[in-house]
């Protein structure tokens, strides 16, 4: 079988979400001996191109064949514009292909072969916040052609696959749920040089709750904010760190917590690495995950790996990756989860509970198992055993 890919997330060396699922996904394939030719569509990036990188796709065995096409500047594609889905629908008229999958919303607009695209989630369909933001409109048309033109759709939860149904009027068989998986970085392992060296750069000295992720409205940080307010009336010591790619000083959480004179209860963290993200979710007393919208939650994940009680938003979605290793609150009501943190925070023997439950749940999330389940979605689109 000849299966086509859009590459993109490949040649990018800003790794978020989609990026994170291709590589972990094309890496599982490069090791499991696939008889298949696996065509590689991506853009061929200028000289200098910060945006470009393809050091990932010349690692590749030899079945996995790059089709990179220029004519535009990398950047272009990272965004998933137009010159991108042009391009590649040019040059994929005269590939071989059996069927052609994309681990985000871009494919070529075809019909030598079927395509499979993933769509994450439909914020910028469903989130207020998101849909008035610049190149949203872009954004939904890019989903909304691509789930019409596609014969199976994969989506990365349940509540993805119900809101792609419900919306666009796509049938439930059409859609197959393919759950991320969980990067081996994230463990309950110890690195204790890691954790002093955290400690002293950062001055932990305190136990902390920790939340992950760019200060972005679903995040919830104000409501967080006013949550922690409440529980440290009763836990005055207790630490909150965010972790993120923000530079915070000019984020409007940091301001805010400025102005009501909360900084030093704050520990701000930009950009950390896996690894150091990894040390904090062991670190932490637990993870909040205080979202009012996610596709999946990856953070609800890590921290479960990592073997840290997790509290977070009481949303479908969360509950498919936690299950009954997270304790929920409702996440527009600062009240609720405030009580809910602050209960946690007291209950040793909870929070131990959780751990032990959170170490089995994340277990089930493999990318070996991602990677095998999106493979059987392209055999059965190309009708190939």
């Amino acid at each position: 079988m000849i299966i086509a890919v859009d590459a993109t997330p490949l040649l990018m060396p800003d790794v978020s979400g989609i990026e994170q699922r291709a590589q972990h996904i094309v890496t599982h394939w490069a090791t499991m001996g696939l008889p298949d030719e696996i065509l590689l569509f991506g853009p061929k990036g200028a000289a200098g191109d910060p945006h470009w990188d393809d050091t990932f796709v010349r690692h590749l065995p030899a079945n996995f064949q790059p089709v990179l096409v220029g004519g535009f500047q990398a950047t272009a594609a990272r965004y998933l514009g137009a010159p991108m889905i042009h391009t590649i629908t040019r040059a994929f008229r005269h590939s071989r292909a059996d069927v052609f999958h994309s681990f985000g919303a871009l494919v070529p607009r075809t019909m030598t072969c079927p395509v499979v695209p993933t769509i994450h989630d439909l914020s910028v369909e469903l989130d207020p916040t998101v849909r008035r933001q610049s190149g949203s409109t872009r954004q939904r048309n890019l989903i909304r052609t691509s789930a019409a033109v596609a014969r199976r759709i994969i989506a990365v939860s349940h509540q993805t696959k119900s809101d792609i149904s419900s919306l666009y009027g796509i049938a439930a068989e059409r859609i197959d749920v393919v759950y991320n998986g969980i990067n081996p970085a994230y463990n309950p392992a110890p690195d204790l040089p890691l954790r002093a060296a955290l400690h002293q750069r950062y001055r932990i000295k305190e136990p902390f709750v920790l939340a992950v992720g760019s200060e972005i409205p679903r995040r919830n940080y104000g409501r967080m904010l006013t949550a922690m307010e409440l529980a440290w009336r009763s836990n005055p010591a207790i630490k909150l760190l965010l972790a993120g790619r923000n530079a915070w000083p000019a984020t409007d959480i940091y301001k805010r917590a400025q102005a009501e004179g909360v900084l030093e209860r704050i520990i701000w963290v930009q950009a950390p690495t896996d690894l150091e993200l990894a040390a904090l979710y062991r670190d932490a007393l637990l993870t909040c995950c205080a979202s009012s919208f996610e596709g999946f939650g990856l953070s609800v994940l890590e921290g479960l790996a990592c073997g840290s009680p997790v509290a977070c938003s009481d949303m479908r979605s969360l509950r498919e990756v936690a299950g009954d290793a997270a304790v929920y609150f409702v996440h527009d009501d600062p009240e609720s989860m405030g009580q809910t943190i602050a209960g946690l925070l007291d209950d040793g023997e909870y929070r131990r509970q959780l751990r032990y439950r959170g170490l089995l749940r994340a277990r089930q999330f493999t990318w070996a198992n991602a990677a095998e389940n999106v493979l059987a979605v392209l055999r059965q689109t190309a009708g190939k055993k």
